[in-house]
């Protein structure tokens, strides 16, 4: 016959289920509120597993310290254009379809100046070509970390992939935000 529980262990564990309720339901309100962002719970000051997504050895948010550090890529300014039209227009697997030529003409530049800005954006992880016309952003820039989307996208990718394509913020302690 089991042993029953003494009476601190039941306020115990009804105080932890009270918390873990009381957690998960504003959790849920924040997500409703916010659909765009992922939300992610730390209960301890422990290092995180191998697979744990951080930067500098500290939890982060990495859309927010992407954006923060976006600067530090030092991308050209038809570059970046070239990434935020891409980042506007994917599906919701966070691909783009599109050609280069049309990118040429919406931004007034040549074909060979977008294929040079996609270069710079796949020799950073922002984005790379799957086949003809179609690229896929880079989910931790595409989507708020640990949003379903985010999560979608990285499990259709494969997490193999995503560790080849991780982007790595270039930290220069001698540069300095302008």
């Amino acid at each position: 016959m089991a042993k029953k529980p003494s009476g601190r262990a039941r306020a115990d564990e009804a105080l932890a289920q009270g918390l873990a309720d009381l957690i998960g339901s504003g959790l849920e309100q924040l997500r409703a509120q916010n659909p765009g962002i992922g939300f992610t719970l730390i209960a301890d000051a422990a290092k995180p597993n191998k697979s744990a997504n951080t930067h500098g050895g500290s939890w982060v948010a990495t859309d927010r310290e992407l954006l923060a550090n976006i600067w530090r890529f030092e991308f050209t300014p038809r570059e970046r254009a070239v990434l935020d039209i891409m980042t506007a227009e994917i599906n919701e697997d966070g691909q783009w379809h599109g050609k280069q030529s049309e990118l040429a003409n919406r931004l007034g530049c040549s074909q060979g100046s977008v294929s040079k800005a996609i270069s710079k954006l796949e020799s950073t992880n922002f984005a790379w070509k799957l086949i003809r016309c179609l690229y896929q952003v880079n989910p931790d820039w595409a989507f708020g970390w640990g949003s379903e989307a985010h999560i979608r996208s990285i499990q259709r990718i494969g997490q193999a992939v995503m560790d080849m394509k991780r982007i790595k913020i270039p930290y220069d302690s001698t540069r300095k935000a302008a």
